[in-house]
């Protein structure tokens, strides 16, 4: 595989997905290895220990163990969650923990076709990815957070045959569908209202609010760091003592935390620090004046701005950040941002719609996000165009779900306002 081959799409199998579809046999054959070795090295080390000294059995146990997982690390560990990788001309199976397990690859020119199975159908536990190859039966598992009609349209373009029940080659996006409207060009008469704020103007941000943000933000990172500075102090200062368990405890220890310290802040710190930016931005906003949108409103929209040509860019340049806010009163859109105040009336829009726009590699790629715009078309001094994005985080994992639940809230305050006029 050459070392820059582009990435068509990555997806996740679910957890445990192969061995939740592994048969008993397979099953029973793997418990009775494992016990075999433990049991073995267990009664090797107890009987080799010195007569007159007594065997610790603690550290055999915990010698006995650790060899049993290890046989089991390079024989099941890898694949308890694999990924897999659609390239250009093959599929790369392996599992996540990178360097330390070994990929499989299967080319796509001989691979005849492929089908995308439910569970209802296959009677496994989760969607899988079902082909032949080398007169062999093969199953990928697909988290559904993958998006099954993108992975299906993937494998289509490369050229693999795919079946999907329920989905076409080429077919229009389900927001595409959906969420979309358009003016008679007749009918937009208005102007939208774009003004520059006065120097002066509070800003969205306070210098003691964006040190807050940062705590926030990396605490627990920090807190790991000190927690892992501390192990290798104590392991450094009782080497000779250590033994096996506890070496092995510190290392456990170490990386133990830091699963639950980047779990903490991708999933809680994160949603913390935005809805904390939020809240600072709405009091800052208080303080101008001329305000027009209501900060104390049910509905007051936290939103990203960009032009077209940022879409589909990994690293964006921001045209606008602020707030959103439909006065259906006045039959306007009004927007408070960093350094702009728009006032958006409905006869001034031609169109709105929701768009999918793919960053990075698509799928469950770590560099990958499917990023979901309103993309506003009005008529301002000149015709404009602008993508609106939601910009707070939820708690929890963020993803392509969620990420598509703020674009939906964007555009729902739009078609209010286009429709009760």
């Amino acid at each position: 595989m050459a070392l820059f081959e582009r990435k068509r799409f990555v997806w996740n199998e679910p957890w445990f997905f192969q061995q939740r579809i592994r048969t008993t046999k397979s099953w029973i054959n793997l418990v009775l290895l494992l016990s075999a070795i433990a049991g073995g090295l267990g009664a090797l080390l107890y009987f080799s220990v010195p007569a007159g000294q007594q065997p610790n059995l603690f550290e055999i146990i915990g010698m006995s163990l650790g060899a049993a997982a290890a046989v089991w690390w390079i024989f099941d560990g890898t694949e308890t969650r694999r990924q897999a990788v659609l390239m250009e001309d093959s599929i790369v199976v392996g599992g996540d923990m990178g360097k330390y397990s070994s990929p499989e690859t299967f080319k796509l020119a001989e691979i005849p076709g492929a089908a995308i199975v439910m569970p209802e159908e296959s009677k496994w536990p989760e969607p899988a990815l079902f082909f032949h190859y080398d007169g062999e039966e093969q199953a990928i598992g697909i988290d559904r957070k993958a998006g099954l009609s993108r992975l299906a349209q993937a494998l289509h373009d490369v050229g693999l045959p795919i079946r999907l029940d329920g989905w076409e080659p080429g077919g229009e996006s389900e927001f595409a569908k959906e969420f979309s409207w358009e003016a008679d060009p007749n009918t937009v008469t208005g102007k939208a209202k774009i003004e520059t704020l006065p120097e002066g103007t509070p800003s969205l941000m306070t210098p003691g609010g964006i040190i807050v943000a940062i705590i926030t933000q990396c605490w627990a990172i920090v807190l790991w760091l000190v927690i892992v500075a501390a192990a290798i102090y104590y392991g450094y200062q009782n080497f000779n003592n250590l033994g096996v368990v506890r070496l092995g405890l510190l290392i456990v220890m170490s990386i133990g935390t830091m699963y639950i310290a980047g779990v903490y802040t991708d999933r809680y710190a994160s949603a913390k620090t935005a809805k904390g930016l939020t809240r600072m931005a709405t009091d800052q906003i208080r303080k101008r004046d001329g305000l027009q949108v209501d900060p104390d409103a049910q509905i007051l929209l936290p939103v990203e701005i960009f032009t077209r040509d940022q879409f589909d860019k990994s690293i964006q340049k921001i045209h606008e950040m602020g707030f959103l806010q439909a006065d259906k009163a006045g039959q306007r859109m009004l927007y408070e941002g960093k350094k702009e105040r728009w006032s958006i009336p409905t006869e001034s829009i031609y169109s709105f719609k929701i768009e999918e726009v793919q960053t990075g590699t698509p799928g469950q790629s770590a560099i990958g996000a499917l990023n979901y715009y309103v993309v506003v078309t009005f008529a301002a001094e000149d015709k404009q165009e602008f993508g609106f994005r939601f910009s707070e985080r939820d708690y929890g994992e963020f993803d392509d779900i969620k990420r598509a639940q703020g674009g939906i809230s964007i555009f729902d305050e739009f078609d209010y306002l286009v429709s009760s006029n």
